[in-house]
């Protein structure tokens, strides 16, 4: 059984979604799975993502910003892309402040020193494999850590959402070359 988004908004709005959630879960959940999974997430990732993007959902509704919803199932797609694109990015931050400290802390032994380098060579090998504007795309990104909209302007993109695309698409380019070299993989997974 499908809801419209009125009967769906206004048994939000009374407390009584019990039915709408479980519809929302048999009906969009499905999707945003197979879209975080598909994107180096699990199932746990693919829960918390919906669940965060209902709570937004819900917001929409009890502010009355719902009017502008078309397609539900678009909608909440969108916002748990958006969600899982953040998750990851936040993710990858900390990962680059963990390894830095790890490599701070060890730089001292001369092997230690050693093996981060080697790992560095690899690194910018793959990363200039990159066109030039991914290049500095993710430069901007991950070593100044402009914001989108700074790197929309900077770059001549129509928006920030173009800039977080384009930063998401040549993080994933980055990552496929990761995976496809056994060597450099072992080698930055040590």
């Amino acid at each position: 059984m499908k809801y419209s988004l009125e009967h769906i908004a206004e048994n939000i709005r009374k407390g009584n979604d019990r039915e709408v959630l479980q519809w929302m879960y048999k009906e969009i959940y499905p999707k945003v799975e197979k879209y975080v999974s598909g994107n180096s997430g699990c199932i746990d990732d693919s829960k918390d993502v919906f669940q965060e993007s209902i709570i937004i959902f819900y917001k929409y509704i009890i502010e009355n910003k719902y009017d502008r919803i078309v397609d539900l199932s678009a909608f909440i797609m969108g916002i748990s892309r958006n969600v899982w694109i953040n998750k990851v990015r936040k993710l990858n931050r900390e990962v680059d402040a963990d390894l830095l400290e790890h490599f701070e802390e060890r730089s001292n032994n001369p092997l230690i020193a050693l093996i981060m380098s080697e790992k560095w060579d690899a690194y910018k090998a793959l990363f200039e494999k990159l066109g030039e504007k991914c290049r500095e795309l993710l430069s901007y990104s991950s070593y100044e850590k402009l914001n989108m909209k700074e790197i929309a302007e900077k770059m001549g993109f129509l928006n920030e959402n173009v800039a977080k695309t384009q930063n998401y698409r040549c993080k994933q380019k980055l990552l496929e070359y990761i995976s496809a070299n056994e060597e450099i993989k072992d080698l930055l997974k040590s």
